[in-house]
């Protein structure tokens, strides 16, 4: 992972208010970590997608949406960002073969509308990100 992407990313989960945080009464450092081990995937625009189209008329772009709400849903999506031109997500999962079959199993990944790089994602300085209203 380039280091601005890394820099973007702990500050994006610095404080993503989901995770538990060891706040200065905690009694127990073990508040910090979190139930599952975390994973960053970062998306990119693949072979399939067309820079003349806006990205809801991308192709599986609106079921690659419901699989990020299920995601969240389901409380495996930790904190989801757009930057530049990628996306970024945080999923906390069992294993990196998990969270790669979820990401594998994406109809816009499998359509090459996005690629991918999955990493896993090592918390050193929890805190807390509150996100703008909509």
């Amino acid at each position: 992972m380039r280091p601005s992407t890394l820099a973007l990313a702990i500050g994006l989960l610095v404080g993503a208010g989901t995770l538990p945080v060891a706040r200065a009464n905690d009694a127990s450092p073990a508040a910090i970590v979190p139930a599952l081990p975390l994973f960053v995937v970062e998306f990119r625009t693949g072979p399939a997608w067309d820079p003349a189209r806006p990205p809801q008329e991308q192709p599986r772009f609106r079921e690659h949406s419901a699989n990020l709400k299920k995601l969240r849903d389901e409380g495996r999506l930790q904190v989801g960002a757009r930057y530049a031109d990628k996306g970024f997500i945080v999923l906390a999962a069992e294993s990196l073969e998990q969270a790669r079959g979820w990401i594998d199993a994406d109809p816009a990944v499998q359509a090459g509308t996005f690629v991918y790089e999955l990493h896993d994602f090592r918390v050193f300085y929890p805190g807390s990100l509150g996100a703008p209203r909509r």
